[in-house]
């Protein structure tokens, strides 16, 4: 039986925490469905009649009805799906019942880069990615702080040339239980160009530069904020603006492998695996005083 009809009238809104999937009530009935029989992956998980639509609604939380995370060469993908399977079908190989088994997902691409223009103070740098709809969103943001708490950070402030700074790269919106943010580089440029060819290495391939011996990693791949911090200074007979860019991945935190450890400021050998997901670039602008 084709199901094209059913396809047509989905809608879903999904994100890394909550998803939602909707099908008209009326193209059920067309196709011979009823709304009381269809579930998700969790035969627990039924659907509620809303606006003449037949919703579905799951989370990472309490309420996962049997999604699933995986990924492959190119996304990583939250799927589940709604199913009916006629009952009393026996051991017969053959069956003229109708039956349903509609498979949907979320959908993260692997690779893209963001560079955001940011002020000449110590202001944070965000990015917001807006995906296309079925496939989520989330945001990264990056900000300075006086303290290695993280407690205390810069608003509307210059930077004291010499100050130790420390600076979170945070990501929201996504599970913190499977997903960790993993600086991949870190550097600085004159300007807001983070092609620009006159930079400093801060971060080299998840490691601190060593040639900065004020550079330290503090946390990297182990939850979805991941800290360093460093020494400021200013690019000698150039600018006294400092702008900030770092090159960020998710990864999975399930295979343990987001986590590296650096030696004297090189980096342990560590080969990629499709665990490795969406990459993405944040900068965000100094002035030093």
């Amino acid at each position: 039986m084709s199901f094209r009809s059913v396809f047509s009238a989905h809608s879903a809104l999904l994100s890394w925490n909550t998803g939602s999937i909707s099908l008209s009530r009326c193209q059920l009935f067309e196709s011979g469905f009823y709304p009381e029989t269809l579930h998700l992956n969790d035969p627990s998980c039924k659907g509620t009649l809303e606006n003449g639509r037949l919703l579905f609604y799951f989370d990472n939380e309490g309420h996962i009805c049997g999604t699933t995370l995986r990924s492959n060469s190119t996304h990583f993908i939250y799927q589940n799906s709604i199913q009916f399977n006629p009952r009393n079908t026996g051991q017969s190989i053959i069956s003229r019942d109708i039956w349903m088994n509609m498979t949907f997902s979320c959908a993260y691409p692997l690779i893209q880069t963001l560079s955001m223009p940011m002020g000449f103070q110590a202001e944070g740098g965000v990015v917001s990615k807006e995906l296309p709809a079925g496939q989520g969103t989330y945001q990264i943001r990056m900000m300075p702080y006086h303290d290695a708490q993280f407690t205390s950070p810069y608003v509307e402030e210059q930077v004291q040339v010499n100050q130790q700074m420390y600076v979170a790269v945070e990501v929201e919106g996504v599970d913190r239980n499977q997903i960790a943010t993993v600086l991949d580089n870190c550097w600085a440029t004159p300007v807001n160009d983070a092609e620009y060819h006159i930079r400093w290495n801060l971060i080299n391939r998840e490691c601190p530069n060593p040639d900065d011996p004020t550079v330290e990693v503090l946390q990297n791949g182990i939850d979805t904020s991941s800290h360093f911090s460093f020494r400021m200074f200013t690019f000698s007979g150039v600018s006294d603006h400092v702008f900030l860019h770092c090159e960020v991945h998710l990864c999975l935190v399930q295979n343990g492998r987001c986590a590296l450890i650096c030696n004297h400021g090189y980096r342990s050998r560590r080969q990629r695996s499709l665990d490795f997901l969406h990459s993405t670039a944040i900068s965000m602008g100094l002035k030093a005083q």
